[in-house]
């Protein structure tokens, strides 16, 4: 071997023994993290499982009253935090089903407690309890992350410990003016469910009659680029004048547009993303508090008593003696100025056409999807009302119509999640083999319970609980398959009803703790009847008015709105319409 080829040799075992050392210090480092991070993890695993094993156990036990389970979870503060906001819909799903079953638990977000009721012997008595009020905790956090009103005001409702009735709960000393929530109760069940009622509905059918008088069609077809934008403006225009007036919108042209954009942006308003991440659903909500204070000193300067319509409901600057009784009962509240209350009109406006809009939309959707419905739609209007002008139909007898009735029940029954928030103040919920501690918050989740395979009726599948089936609300005497719930559930409370003419029938009897996308109980929607009527008035007008043709891609909703209503879909729905041209 030559010097040269020694010297390499050299140089190639000098550099061996030097690095050697080296990679053994990595090599021990490496192994002391992994050491490390596998040690710390074993109590984070230990803690799962102790909480997967007491989970389970809770199923397995006797049915004495208990609280619900604790959910598995992770980490003991963070808890569900993270799959409850960014994964609601899948995390809700699994934490409320057991064995198959819908069944109940506890969830913790953030440190807190949330009890998820889903198993129907629960909801049922949930729906019963006199005990369950609205809960003042979740309005504040509504009006303050979703709504943006001020912290002044929103210590008004929080100090409101007298409930939603007449009566004081017992204890309360709240002054009569700072009862807030007992106002907006009073104030929305007069309107929507009382005396605001029959006016409002004919006032919804006359406005929108005209505007789609006003629309420039013809018997010739014309292309539309969205059914969701056509029904945004054209029937959200008509309900907004509904509640709140013409003079809304004559002020502020813009409005609407506004309001949509935000509907939009909710979802990112209720993960409470900050305002420097994402400017715009600040700017749109604040752009929209500015226009109805604008509305406010306008209607102020021009309203007088006799602006007031025949009806005794309507008017033309505050639209509705809903708005006119907000104006008084509100401002004489505590610290709640005209910041606060556009705060809370922007609430009332998305509640009222946040959901109705869309779910009437996708009703009209589904008849004209199906030609065979449009048909019997169309045959069950001329057979019933014959020549009657649809705004001339009596409301009472076309809400009694088991085909209409049905569409719009299975369609909030496939569209509309939402969860229902309770609270008990003042005492402990006995729920059976549940209960629920005083002070409390509990959730119930109408787009669980309306996935229910295991209830819903389908026909041994031919109509599955994620389509959409006209009379999947129907019940028929002569056939024993019929109706919305499966033939082997077994269960008292839920009964076929029957007319006495032994004709088809629609009823959502037995149906409260497995249909609710109105909620239950005391927390039950009080616009539900309005909306029901904008729903079949709705499909009453453009069945008979119009030929409408919609593109074949199926309707896809998103999910990041789920426990708030309606989605909205993930595409424009293509479309083109024509006045009809009767036989």
């Amino acid at each position: 071997m030559n010097v040269s080829g020694l010297l390499g040799l050299y140089n190639r075992s000098c550099a061996w023994n030097v690095s050697y050392p080296v990679r053994s210090q990595e090599f021990e480092t490496e192994s002391t993290v992994l050491t490390a991070a596998f040690v710390s993890f074993v109590p984070i695993i230990v803690y799962y499982v102790i909480g997967q094993l007491r989970y389970r156990r809770h199923y397995s036990l006797s049915t004495k009253q208990q609280l619900p389970p604790v959910y598995p979870h992770l980490l003991p503060f963070v808890g569900n935090t993270i799959p409850f906001i960014f994964d609601n819909a899948n995390f809700l799903h699994r934490a409320t089903s057991y064995a198959g079953k819908l069944r109940s638990s506890r969830i913790h977000i953030f440190g807190r407690d949330f009890y998820l009721f889903q198993d129907r012997e629960t909801i049922r008595k949930l729906w019963k309890s006199t005990s369950l009020s609205s809960p003042i905790d979740f309005y504040v956090h509504v009006l303050r992350h979703f709504f943006g009103m001020h912290e002044r005001a929103l210590a008004t409702y929080k100090s409101d410990t007298s409930g939603p009735f007449t009566k004081h709960f017992p204890g309360s000393n709240v002054k009569e003016k700072n009862r807030i929530d007992h106002f907006t109760h009073e104030g929305f069940k007069r309107a929507f469910s009382g005396p605001g009622l029959a006016p409002m509905t004919k006032r919804y059918v006359s406005f929108l009659e005209q505007k789609l008088e006003d629309l420039p069609l013809s018997t010739e077809w014309t292309d539309e680029n969205d059914l969701l934008e056509f029904f945004r403006m054209i029937h959200g225009s008509a309900l907004l004048e509904v509640v709140f007036g013409p003079s809304l919108t004559k002020v502020n042209p813009t409005f609407l547009q506004q309001l949509w954009k935000f509907d939009d942006s909710v979802p990112l308003l209720a993960r409470l993303v900050p305002s420097f991440l994402f400017p715009e659903p600040y700017k749109v909500r604040r752009s929209l508090h500015g226009q109805l204070k604008l509305w406010y000193a306008y209607a102020r300067e021009h309203f007088s008593a006799s602006c007031i319509y025949e009806d005794g409901d309507g008017d033309s600057y505050w639209g509705s003696e809903l708005i006119r009784y907000q104006q008084k009962m509100y401002l004489q509240a505590d610290d709640y100025d005209d910041d606060a209350l556009a705060a809370a009109d922007l609430a009332l406006v998305w509640g009222t056409l946040g959901n109705a809009i869309p779910t009437t939309m996708l009703s009209v959707y589904h008849v004209y999807k199906d030609a065979s419905v449009l048909q019997r739609v169309r045959n069950t209007l001329e057979d019933t009302f014959g020549a009657v002008s649809v705004s001339e139909i009596d409301p009472n007898q076309l809400v009694q119509d088991p085909l209409m009735s049905s569409i719009q029940a299975e369609t909030l029954r496939l569209y509309v999640n939402v969860c229902v928030m309770l609270s008990s103040p003042h005492s402990d919920v006995h729920l059976g083999r549940w209960w629920m501690p005083k002070g409390a918050v509990g959730l119930v989740s109408s787009g669980i319970t309306h996935m229910d395979e295991s209830f819903w009726n389908t026909k041994d599948g031919s109509h599955p609980v994620k389509s959409f089936w006209a009379d999947r609300f129907i019940t028929d005497p002569k056939d024993p398959t019929s109706g919305p719930v499966r033939s082997d559930v077994r269960d008292p409370e839920v009964r076929n009803d029957h007319r006495y003419d032994k004709k088809p029938s629609f009823s959502l009897r037995g149906l409260e703790a497995s249909w609710m996308p109105y909620g239950g109980g005391n927390a039950i929607c009080p616009g539900r009847l309005l909306a029901k009527r904008v729903t079949l008035y709705t499909i009453a007008l453009m069945t008979r008015k119009f030929d409408i043709d919609i593109s074949n891609e199926p309707i896809k909703l998103g999910s990041w709105k789920f426990g708030m209503g309606v989605d909205k879909p993930l595409h424009p729905i293509p479309f083109r319409i024509r006045k009809r041209v009767e036989a």
